[in-house]
């Protein structure tokens, strides 16, 4: 792994760590208490989702390749980075974590399933591969699960602290997470960049957009208005829905090796984000509604 992946892994654990340390135990038991929000948060992800991305991808004007990419992007449910935009904006920070934990395991099924069907459908071939569930499910483990708890203990023992260093640590992420992502779009493939180049962001671009805002505007709606779930978590569901792993989903392109089926995930990490964080200002402002 290169130095620029090495300080991606370390700022996102430093994330995890932050919103870990914004919870308490209590949090948790609450979530599964209640678990309706959760329920249908998880499904929306894993299930809704994915099929959205098939939809979108059959009727794209997209190479075979990057059509894969896209189902991709999909397969891999927000991590890290969805759950810092909920502990940003005061959403519900321990559903977002739980759905995260629980679809951290889930994936070592389903990501394979449907990338090879994905693969048979839009290009007509098999490709038969596997991920190693102990390096997986270590890979996962190491930024989300194991900084989110450490982050939990150290609330529980060192409430005073954690509180004092709530803001500076929010700002401080923000930064530190924005500066790695340029380096990591713009740098060379040589230096751990990617190496994309303009007409291919822009043939890729409409349909990530497309992909991304309708996932997680559906999604919000859909909870509040039908399932009538609390404004704060639709807007986690539609956060957590809406904004994909994509360092993830490069991994999966690079089992396949294929560097091709990895340009989708990047297109959409330049600029979900900020649309995702744009999104949850907007909804975490309207009215509390139970």
């Amino acid at each position: 792994m290169d130095l620029i992946n090495h300080l991606m892994s370390a700022v996102l654990m430093l994330i995890t760590f932050a919103i870990g340390s914004s919870l308490r135990f209590s949090d948790f038991e609450n979530i599964f208490k209640k678990s309706k929000a959760f329920n249908i948060g998880l499904i929306a992800q894993m299930v809704f989702l994915p099929i959205l991305a098939f939809l979108i991808a059959y009727f794209a004007d997209l190479s075979p390749e990057l059509k894969v990419g896209l189902i991709i992007v999909a397969i891999c449910p927000g991590g890290t980075t969805s759950n810092f935009i909920s502990y940003l904006v005061n959403a519900d920070t321990a559903l977002a974590v739980a759905l995260t934990t629980i679809n951290s395991i889930l994936i070592l099924l389903t990501i394979p399933t449907l990338a090879n069907v994905a693969i048979s459908l839009f290009m007509g071939t098999s490709s038969e591969f596997s991920l190693s569930m102990a390096d997986t499910f270590w890979e996962v483990s190491k930024i989300t699960i194991i900084p989110a708890f450490l982050g939990l203990v150290f609330n529980r023992y060192f409430p005073d602290v954690t509180a004092r260093i709530k803001i500076p640590l929010k700002i401080i992420n923000t930064i530190l997470l924005g500066l790695v992502f340029m380096i990591k779009f713009f740098a060379d493939t040589e230096s751990g960049g990617t190496g994309i180049v303009l007409d291919e962001i822009l043939r890729i671009f409409p349909y990530a957009l497309v992909m991304h805002l309708s996932s997680m505007i559906l999604s919000y709606v859909v909870c509040k208005k039908i399932f009538h779930i609390t404004n704060t978590q639709s807007a986690t569901i539609g956060i957590e829905v809406g904004l994909q792993n994509t360092v993830l989903a490069i991994y999966v392109a690079g089992l396949i090796q294929s560097v091709e089926m990895a340009k989708p995930a990047l297109v959409f990490a330049m600029f979900s984000f900020f649309t995702t964080l744009i999104f949850a200002f907007i909804v975490m402002r309207a009215k509390y509604n139970r």
